[in-house]
């Protein structure tokens, strides 16, 4: 039961975050106007914006115009339940759970605006640094050095791939890889960032494979960097550890 309101909580945040995915790249404000149809205009009755069973219930349509609604509706609101789930199997209802709450919601933006954008919006990423800078210092857990150094590292790194690629790698990307790197912590962080650059190197391979991009075409890096942190902050610890063990 409490897993299953983990999930309802995430998927319900999820809904906003879509406002947010929409409406910020666009610069207009998250208040006003009240959700709505992207084809017709009309406004959202409650019981067309309950997360993921209105779009099945609705078969991905406006029940007004028949305006398709995008299938990334669904997939944000399932994702950061599950995400939610996966956080509170993980730390219980603590604050460290909470913290991973707003930190894994910023990250969903982030990704899925750079995604569709190719773009990391500074309103998103400074924010968020900010707050890791005070969860760092004020949360009880290891000392601010250690997250002070991983969001270091974090930034560093990518800043020094994007003086030598810049078409490879952008300053919005060295942002991201500072805010991980202050959520995560050292060593932390160096297990996001390595499942970030294998998954998105697989997942470009494919796609290459396929032709599905283009060669020498960029590619969006931040929602690997958003995966790979993510993943670190489930489970950095213990594949750290079983590396360590093998080595």
């Amino acid at each position: 039961m409490v897993a299953a309101f983990a999930f309802l909580l995430g998927a319900a945040v999820g809904s906003f975050l879509n406002v947010c995915i929409d409406r910020l790249p666009r610069g207009e404000s998250l208040a006003a106007p009240p959700s709505h149809c992207e084809g017709c205009g009309r406004p959202l009755r409650p019981l067309e914006m309950i997360p993921i069973v209105s779009y099945l219930a609705l078969r991905g349509r406006c029940r007004t115009c028949g305006a398709k609604i995008p299938l990334r509706v669904a997939a944000v609101e399932l994702v950061t339940g599950l995400l939610y789930t996966l956080i509170w199997l993980r730390f219980g209802w603590t604050i460290e759970a909470v913290r991973s709450f707003a930190f894994v919601s910023a990250l969903v933006v982030i990704a899925f605006i750079d995604y569709e954008h190719h773009r990391i919006l500074n309103i998103l990423t400074f924010p968020a640094i900010t707050l890791a800078l005070v969860a760092a210092v004020a949360l009880p857990g290891r000392p601010p050095f250690f997250y002070l150094l991983g969001g270091l590292l974090g930034g560093g790194s990518l800043y020094l791939l994007a003086l030598a690629s810049p078409r490879a790698m952008g300053f919005g990307d060295v942002k991201l890889g500072a805010l991980l790197g202050l959520i995560l912590g050292y060593p932390i962080i160096l297990v996001g960032l390595f499942l970030a650059f294998v998954i998105g190197g697989a997942v470009s391979l494919i796609l290459l494979a396929a032709k599905r991009v283009e060669r020498g075409k960029a590619v969006a890096f931040g929602p690997y960097l958003a995966l790979g942190g993510t993943l670190a902050l489930l489970y950095g610890e213990r594949l750290l550890a079983w590396w360590l063990m093998r080595t």
